[in-house]
């Protein structure tokens, strides 16, 4: 469904354009539009609901509803919007669904070492400045749109031997089987399928844009809505030359939900030492988002930095291939319930004999070639004659298309004063996101929601029931506490969880007490409001859940490298 852009235009737009003529407005004025924001934001928090009174349903009436990513995340939101009767645009950067479970054996551009924060590390793509949309671009297929089209849409973190950790029907959505016979464990090829049939059985596919990413979203004054600002791209032939063109748009919605997953901006650690490493020999610094297969590392000395799935994963992947193969591993400060601690146990337990384990990186030095470069470790150790280094640090939060609800020193520069304060902002270092309630509803204004941010979860179906969260919301058949009483319960659970990415870390025992919560919060309301009853977890899949590790542990035998 095509949807008009709604007078009055603003945001990062033109106030007094027409609905078909919206032209872009340079930084300056994004500027002030961010100072608008927060003033908004200020008065709808003066008039929030009577603190006597603490549930509310959503003031906005919603009828169109934005949803960024056609992954895990994504296509469950859409999915459950749409049956409660919302008009729901999926935008989609890649070609078809399935998120990180596409698999394509490009690897992605390579980030920079150490990382770059948030706002520098993943900017938005915009139009020329004052220029009517939507607009198009026509341009050459060379090596410059090669690194554009990269840039567009990133090929995502998975190789060719993924498969999923949490079983299979661990993951399985309320309303679409596996096919029969599939196993617990399987590769990414069939997780994937298993994703596109779930959007050609639901008529997500008719709702979505492909090609299309999201480049800025910008909340209306007045309780307008959001403008979405995006950009296609599409490979066409124009006189016998291959070319791309590339269509930036607008359109307006009453609420957006960002589904978009946290595996995009690689995190690198500032390691002292390896910028002037990487810039040396730039070929000998990966991160694990650009591995693909292991034939590479034939013969190679390799040292493995991190101790997560990814780096579980392709050190088995590569332990055949390589000479000598090293781990290093912090001392880990984060602190998980005994259940997910158990699982961190096992995997470590199934690191391949041949691999070589050392602390904690404390320099890297680079000298006059690559074999006689140090590499030392937090106990004095050092290691010289490494070929190569796979950084397996994991990923940083960062939304590119809400970069005026970061909050870091490109911000500053970026928008001088006007940033967002501590009860707007999104994104400060990219190890947590800020002022969500229950990791779903932004809290200044909960027409903008995320689905997808919590993890150590059993994921797909773990996402779905903050899908049903967000649809019963948007649909008036869910109320939302006042937004002092969200505003409490986030800084109770700060102030007991502690701050960075361990805020969002559940692990067996606290998914289900959040999936349980959900369910009590939503069911209530379904006697209020209407609808039907949302049922949580049977017996079988507990069942499966308590079995599970025991089936991974047999496939992990079955694959173990030599």
């Amino acid at each position: 469904m095509e949807l008009q852009a709604k007078e009055p235009v603003v945001a990062i737009f033109h106030q007094d354009a027409f609905p078909d003529e919206i032209s872009y407005t340079p930084l300056e004025d994004l500027k002030l539009l961010r100072a608008e924001e927060q003033t908004l934001v200020h008065e709808r928090s003066q008039t929030a609901a009577n603190p006597s009174d603490q549930f509310s349903l959503i003031d906005k009436h919603i009828k169109t509803v934005a949803v960024i990513g056609a992954g895990p995340a994504g296509l469950p939101t859409a999915k459950w919007l749409k049956d409660e009767g919302l008009s729901v645009t999926i935008f989609e950067r890649n070609l078809a669904a399935g998120g990180t479970w596409i698999y394509d054996s490009t690897p992605p551009l390579n980030p920079t070492y150490p990382s770059e924060i948030p706002t520098e590390g993943a900017q938005p793509s915009l139009p020329p400045i004052d220029q009517t949309l939507p607009y198009t671009q026509v341009k050459d297929l060379d090596d410059d749109t090669i690194r554009f089209l990269l840039e567009h849409a990133p090929p995502n973190p998975c190789y060719k031997s993924l498969g999923n950790n949490v079983a299979t029907p661990l993951l399985k959505y309320k309303d679409l089987d596996w096919p029969k016979n599939t196993p617990w464990y399987t590769g990414h090829q069939v997780i994937c399928q298993y994703l596109q049939n779930y959007a050609s059985a639901f008529g997500l596919n008719e709702v979505t844009e492909f090609n299309t990413s999201v480049e800025r979203v910008t909340e209306i004054p007045g309780d307008g809505g959001w403008h979405v600002l995006t950009k296609t791209t599409q490979k066409e032939i124009i006189d016998g030359r291959d070319v791309i063109k590339v269509t930036w748009s607008a359109k307006t919605f009453d609420a957006v939900v960002v589904a978009t997953g946290h595996y995009h901006v690689p995190y690198i650690p500032n390691f002292h030492g390896l910028s002037e490493w990487q810039a040396k020999w730039p070929q000998s610094v990966s991160h694990s988002k650009s591995y693909r297969v292991p034939e590479p590392f034939d013969g190679q000395n390799v040292l493995v930095i991190g101790n997560g799935t990814s780096a579980l994963d392709i050190m088995r992947d590569i332990a055949s291939y390589t000479n000598d193969l090293y781990q290093a591993v912090r001392d880990s400060q984060h602190h998980f319930d005994e259940k997910y601690l158990q699982l961190r146990k096992e995997l470590s337990s199934w690191v391949p004999a041949k691999v070589q384990g050392r602390k904690g990186i404390k320099q890297f030095i680079a000298k006059d070639t690559l074999q006689n470069s140090i590499i030392e470790f937090d106990d004095g150790q050092t290691l010289t004659g490494i070929d190569h280094i796979i950084i397996c640090t994991g990923y940083m939060f960062n939304f590119h298309f809400l970069d005026h609800l970061h909050r870091d020193e490109a911000t500053h520069r970026k928008f001088g004063s006007a940033v967002p304060t501590d009860d707007h902002v999104l994104v400060k270092r990219g190890d947590q996101v800020y002022n969500l309630h229950k990791d779903i509803f932004y809290i200044p204004n909960p027409t903008l929601s995320f689905v997808g941010v919590p993890f150590h979860i059993a994921t797909f179906s773990f996402f779905e029931y903050q899908a049903f969260a967000v649809a019963r919301a948007y649909s008036k058949r869910a109320a939302l506490p006042d937004t002092a009483t969200m505003r409490q319960e986030w800084n109770d659970r700060l102030q007991k969880k502690g701050g960075g990415r361990e805020f969002h870390a559940l692990g067996a025992e606290l998914e289900q007490e959040y999936i349980q919560d959900i369910l009590s919060w939503l069911n209530r309301d379904s006697a209020i409001y209407g609808g039907s009853v949302i049922k949580g977890h049977d017996s079988w899949w507990f069942d499966v859940k308590s079995n599970a590790l025991a089936e991974l542990k047999k496939k992990m035998k079955t694959n173990a490298p030599e």
